[in-house]
Order: structure tokens, then sequence, then C-alpha cells
């Protein structure tokens, strides 16, 4: 699909007239995506030019509070795992994860923060059995969204979150995962389920 542009709506007045369509993610594979993706010691030369900026903003947000500085040995401001986590946890026991970049910020206050999940047409995540279709419907104001057939699957290229347990999260980074996540959990916990 081409042509297709993303504005942050501000009048959310007449949403509930309008068909609408929000893909998802699993809270947790986000928050380790984002840090494989972004703030990861251990990532790939190609993208570090990307990513420069986003650990100095992420410390930061949390201010001079934290004791955690990043590593600059890569050529590059970057955290390990525990410390990124550390430092999430601080920005939201600060009550400042609504300032977060995208890449960071809690569902729950980025499309759901005006308007909730039970108020869209289709919530879905990518690997939803129907999400294509449902994407197709919302876009071309068509009734079908039930199709359940092997097009109606989006492909999902995106892999970064695979294998956290491979990463072996202490028990505090889990500690710390359950506690930022939480109220993401709550209002999207159905939608990922029944995905």
């Amino acid at each position: 699909w081409t042509n297709i542009e993303a504005k942050r709506r501000t009048d959310w007045s007449n949403f509930k007239d309008q068909d609408s369509f929000a893909l998802i993610r699993d809270p947790k594979e986000r928050i380790v995506s984002a840090w494989k993706s972004k703030v990861n010691c251990d990532t790939k030369a190609e993208i570090k030019e990307h990513r420069g900026d986003i650990v100095p903003k992420l410390l930061n947000l949390v201010g001079p509070s934290s004791n955690i500085t990043a590593r600059t040995d890569k050529g590059f401001p970057c955290l390990d795992l525990s410390e990124y986590l550390a430092v999430l946890s601080q920005i939201h026991g600060q009550g400042r994860e609504g300032l977060l970049d995208g890449h960071f910020l809690p569902q729950h206050l980025g499309c759901f923060k005006d308007v909730p999940p039970s108020m869209w047409t289709v919530v879905t995540t990518i690997g939803g059995p129907n999400a294509l279709c449902s994407l197709k419907s919302v876009v071309t104001k068509s009734a079908n969204m039930s199709n359940t057939d092997d097009d109606c699957q989006m492909i999902k290229t995106h892999a970064s979150a695979k294998g956290f347990e491979l990463l072996k999260p202490t028990r505090a980074d889990e500690v710390i995962l359950d506690r930022i996540t939480s109220k993401e959990y709550e209002m999207l916990g159905q939608y990922l389920n029944n995905a």
C-alpha cells in the first residue's frame, strides 16, 4: 500500500463513527525488541548511526538521580539489558513514561491514550489470523472482516524480540518487565490473547 500517511489525531469527537485499525505488540516483546535494535551494545555496526541519540535521551529523561551511564566503547552510547530496564523502571517510577520515545512509549499511552481499545473497530497483533483482512476491510470500508484463510495473515519480518529467554534475563529484569508492562497488559491482554 502506498500513499498512506499516518497523523496523530487531535479531534476524537467522532472517532466511534469511523472505522479504525490498531496493530499492537506484546508489551514485553516490544520492550526487548526496542532494546535489541536501539540500545543494545552488541548491535551490528550498520545501524549505529540510527540510534546515536536514543540512549542519551533515555538517560536525560531519567535525570541526574540515576547512577547509570552509557557505555561508549563500541563507538556509540549503549546499555546492557539490566541497565536499560533499570532506566525504564526509574522513568516509570517518576511517572514520566508518557515522555518516552515512541519505541519505548507504553501502548496504552499512544493510540489508546484518548480512545480505549474497545472503541476501535479492530485491535490485533501482526500475527493475528485475520489481521490483513481486517486491515483491508477497514481501509476499503468493506464489511468482510471474518476471512480466516491464509491470505488474511500478515507476513511478519521484524523478529528482534525472538529469543528473550536466550538473553538470560535476571529475576530482577523479569520483575521490572512485569512492573513496567502491567498497565499495557491490563488494557490490551484480551486483544493479545485473541490474536
